[in-house]
């Protein structure tokens, strides 16, 4: 019958023009007969259409008749499951308990009698990456924030991708200790639980949350349920769940149709290796037996390489907090603390005394170095926001903090977490002690479990009871407590130097032996031990020792102790702040020089943060500070001194008083010779550089004393009065090219950056920046680089400086070339301004005629500089 139809169809328009056209010839009707003929070619084309036409028309709705029978049949297999879901509570009960059970946020194992906050109320988002495992630190401190890249996200943003990403439907979130894996978790089954995910535009989830060390037996058993079984079984055991009876196979049919988000929390705190390896498989398997439904996996580094899942699709790497991330839960928790200890109250009262007291961690927390690298830690930040509201001044009494720390991570987190710990904490605390001690004696962080198997091993055997192995403490406090990290293979040291340093100083001090400090008192290495002891003890006789050596290093440590101890003899008191402060003005040229160096050394540590790489100074350089740059490093007495350097005003008997009078060449001159001689240019990681304040920073960060007088910036150039500096960290790879700018070497300089650029842009075997290499040259590198031209230059180089001229010139390259004389080859500070960073343009200018159109500067000049 089809094949009549289409017949029919194909044929039955010909033969009908045939007919028609045949009557019209006998009749002999000839323009009728014409037109019919026509037609009937036409009908005659159509049977060739319609054939293809008809055979494509059947295809397509065949096609679609199936897709309709499938969706139907679909609709009558969830017929069950949906009718269930508008006759039962069960769905409605379960996520509001959901909500009761998860909206407090907790801190396992730490308490101190504060009231609990709301989770929602204290959240910052975390930011995620993906990574591979092997790349992902285990460090509770990490600053990796400074280099952190664009391509952090949300763990929204990956949830919402998952319609067009199926990849994404099950992920595994990996982070040290302390990163808010937990919490995050939390976050997800409150948002979902109170149907808010779509703000996100993330898809529709019920959400189930399982701490793998509470359901590992079950898993781990001979027999091990399904997932389904799992859940039910869990929530039946969860006595606020207890109640709810799901209907029968309700997670079942939910978690076939991919309406669940399964949320399984800590591999790594499954304790035993074998039984993670145990979990990881079975969660590979529920994964391939729930294949729509959406899957995240929480674990440490180690954890996780341990035992992976073969069937996760990507790996996220929580990143550290922050700065900003950190003042937003700052703002947020201290608010959410006072609203609660008053009774609920939230007026403008309470808010601004939260605000106060929250302004004021901030400002202590950014100007300590040690306390701002920990507070990149949820954790950690976390700790510190309920030391310093409990009374304890940060930084002054950080002792107390790192001991709640380490307190918390050796024993109380764990016991909190139900998780059984083979020492106690002070058992624990009494065996790093003497380790830490040991490596402050030899200098090091580093060490390897051959190297102190003897040492640990002699004080475990003091402990009763215990079968530890050094090997398998130094695993514990490892994998567990996160106190200690792997930095490569082999070879560990503490999560932060702090922690060995404090751990050190309580060593000092239950054994009294202060006489170890005192003969390191000079000693750098020693600094912050001696510090964290004084705050725990008294610091007379390690004043007394700076005061005998009276070097820039032991006085500044002396104050430093003098302000952190719990009590220093009067006599010495006295003796300290004499020298420090009387003597910024004294007569004695050595004193006062001393006390000069003191007073720039602990300027240069309590610079206020302003984000991640960059800290400024809230008051202005004195003119006993502007003296040590005028006389010390070039060679010069007050009286010979550079005139152009001198203030109008020249008064170095006003000690105290900020520097004024002196010129905007004069004010970049001293922040170039500060970053030449600053201590901290030490580092073995980052080069340190000090600049004058760009407008928005000295408007935005505003002196906290002489607010009458005005600073000079890198904009202003014409009446500015005192100097405020901005410290920069970059990369060590630019320390080359600052100590050439800084000794005037304009040709080593040119050809250090020429290297660099080239490097940078990996196009050393070229020689030269091509087109597409300059438009993606990184823009942190690119400003870096006219940074330091413009500074020690004074102006005169740089390529904003040459993007100026560019523009000035009419965007004419020719005119730019002939105006800052690159057609001379001169390396003096004689060249026209502008004429210096030539490289890496000369050559491929020479060799090229269409260099121009491609040349360095020409491109860069449409950069953000």
């Amino acid at each position: 019958m089809q094949k009549i139809t289409q017949a029919l169809i194909k044929w039955l328009p010909t033969g009908a023009g045939f007919g028609v056209t045949a009557h019209f010839l006998f009749n002999h009707q000839w323009t009728q007969a014409v037109i019919s003929t026509f037609i009937t070619a036409g009908s005659s084309v159509w049977v060739k259409f319609s054939g293809k036409f008809m055979e494509a028309l059947e295809k397509k709705a065949e096609e679609k008749g199936e897709q309709a029978g499938q969706w139907v049949g679909e609709q009558v297999d969830n017929l069950p499951a949906k009718v269930r879901k508008f006759t039962s509570d069960f769905q409605g009960n379960y996520q509001q308990t959901l909500v009761d059970f998860y909206r407090d946020y907790k801190t396992e194992g730490f308490r101190i009698g504060l009231p609990v906050l709301d989770l929602e109320d204290v959240f910052v988002p975390l930011k995620v990456q993906t990574e591979t495992p092997e790349n992902i630190p285990g460090a509770m401190v990490s600053l990796q924030n400074s280099f952190r890249t664009s391509k952090s996200q949300e763990i929204w943003d990956f949830l919402a991708a998952i319609s067009r990403e199926p990849v994404y439907r099950c992920m595994a979130v990996i982070a040290p200790p302390g990163y808010g894996k937990t919490t995050l978790l939390k976050h997800l089954t409150l948002t979902y639980a109170k149907n808010a995910h779509g703000k996100y535009k993330a898809p529709k989830f019920v959400p189930v949350l399982l701490y793998l060390r509470d359901v590992r037996e079950q898993i781990t058993s001979q027999q091990p349920p399904t997932l389904p079984q799992l859940i039910t079984d869990y929530l039946k055991n969860q006595p606020a769940f207890a109640e709810l009876n799901p209907p029968p196979n309700w997670f079942q049919e939910q978690l076939k149709l991919g309406n669940c988000l399964i949320m399984l929390d800590g591999l790594d705190e499954v304790a035993d290796e074998k039984e993670r390896i145990s979990v990881s498989q079975w969660v590979s398997q529920q994964i391939i037996s729930y294949r729509r439904t959406a899957f995240i996996l929480t674990s440490r580094p180690y954890g996780y390489t341990s035992a992976p899942v073969d069937e996760v699709g990507v790996i996220l790497q929580v990143l550290p907090f922050t700065l900003e991330q950190m003042k937003q839960f700052i703002y947020s928790w201290y608010l959410q603390t006072e609203i609660r200890c008053r009774a609920g109250r939230n007026n403008s009262v309470v808010r601004a005394e939260a605000k106060t007291n929250a302004d004021d961690l901030i400002e202590r927390i950014i100007n300590n170095r040690a306390i701002a690298d920990m507070a990149t830690n949820p954790l950690l930040i976390t700790m510190i926001a309920t030391v310093h509201y409990s009374g304890s001044a940060l930084p002054g009494r950080r002792v107390e903090l790192y001991q709640k720390i380490c307190e918390l991570l050796l024993g109380t987190r764990q016991a909190a977490k139900k998780i059984k710990a083979p020492l106690t904490v002070e058992q624990s605390k009494s065996v790093l002690q003497v380790l830490t001690l040991d490596l402050m004696r030899r200098k090091t962080r580093s060490f390897t479990v051959v190297k102190v198997q003897n040492l640990i091993g002699s004080e475990l055997e003091k402990i009763v009871g215990t079968t530890l192995t050094p090997a398998g403490f130094l695993e514990q406090i490892k994998d567990v407590s996160g106190l200690l990290i792997e930095r490569e293979q082999g070879i560990l040291e503490f999560a932060h130097l702090s922690f060995q340093e404090y751990l050190a100083a309580a060593e000092v001090k239950e054994l009294q032996q202060e006489n170890i400090l005192i003969t390191n008192f000079d000693n750098p290495w020693w600094a912050e031990t001696i510090r964290l002891y004084a705050a725990q003890s008294d610091a007379t006789s390690l004043i007394q020792a700076a005061l005998k050596n009276q070097t820039v290093a032991s006085l500044s440590l002396a104050y430093d102790c003098l302000k952190e101890s719990k009590k220093v003899e009067s006599n010495t008191q006295r003796q300290l702040e004499q020298i420090l402060e009387a003597g910024l003005a004294s007569e004695n040229p050595q004193i006062a020089k001393i006390a000069a160096q003191v007073r720039l050394a602990r300027r240069l540590k309590s610079l206020l943060r302003i984000n991640d790489t960059q800290e400024i100074d809230q008051s202005y350089i004195t003119y006993a500070e502007y003296k040590l740059f005028m006389t010390n490093n070039f060679g010069v007495s007050e009286a010979s001194a550079d005139l152009s350097l001198l203030p109008t005003n020249f008064k170095f008997t006003d000690a105290t008083k900020p520097i004024t009078g002196i010129s905007f060449q004069a004010a970049n001159r001293f922040c170039a010779w500060l970053s030449v001689n600053s201590p901290l240019r030490q580092s073995t990681d980052k080069l340190t550089n000090y600049r004058l304040p760009t407008e928005d920073e000295a408007r935005q960060y505003l002196a906290k004393d002489n607010k009458d007088i005005s600073c000079w910036t890198q904009e202003n150039r014409n009446d500015g009065v005192g100097i405020r500096i901005v410290q920069d960290q970059w990369p060590d790879k630019y320390i080359q090219l600052l100590d050439y700018l800084a000794a005037g070497q304009w040709r080593e300089a040119d050809e250090e950056t020429t290297r660099m650029m080239l490097k940078v842009a990996n196009r050393e075997r070229e020689g030269y920046l091509d087109f597409e290499s300059i438009e993606k040259f990184p823009c942190s590198d690119l400003r870096t680089i006219d940074q330091l031209w413009v500074q020690y230059s004074e102006g005169h180089f740089g390529l904003s400086v040459q993007k100026r001229i560019y523009e000035e010139e009419g965007r004419d390259f020719d005119k730019m070339c002939d105006r800052i004389g690159w057609k001379k080859y001169m390396y003096d500070v004689g060249a026209p301004v502008g004429h210096l960073p030539i490289a890496p343009v000369h050559d491929y200018y020479a060799q090229h005629q269409t260099a121009k159109n491609l040349s360095t500067i020409s491109l860069l000049s449409r950069r953000d500089l």
